[in-house]
């Protein structure tokens, strides 16, 4: 039986991964979840207050930001998460320098697919 999967699904050397409309690096792509990595995001940095149609999670590798979700700001740091559900209003501040990964599901970068 044949089976479509994502392409990026199996592994993305970090080397090699492509770079999004704003700088981050793309990781793995699977059918209901996607990788994306921020690197060295300048303090000061701001992403104005928006909504998104997927969930993303967020793990804080280094430095410091300031996020608010719908109204509560909070600050995370290294070693810190925090959860942005989908069709929710929120926004946020590089207060350090930082690098941070994030996981979207369903994926934020539309289907790459081929048939096995």
């Amino acid at each position: 039986m044949s089976a479509k999967r994502h392409a990026e699904t199996v592994m993305v050397r970090g080397e090699h991964a492509p770079r999004g409309e704003e700088g981050e690096k793309l990781l793995v792509n699977g059918e209901r979840m996607a990788m994306r990595l921020w690197e060295r995001e300048e303090a000061g940095a701001k992403k104005p207050e928006h909504a998104n149609s997927y969930e993303y999670v967020a793990y804080v590798i280094e430095g410091a930001l300031r996020v608010t979700i719908e109204g509560r700001s909070f600050e995370v740091r290294r070693g810190d998460s925090y959860c942005v559900p989908p069709e929710t209003k929120y926004s946020l501040e590089v207060l350090e320098e930082a690098t941070v990964v994030e996981a979207t599901s369903p994926p934020d970068r539309g289907a790459n697919t081929v048939a096995e």
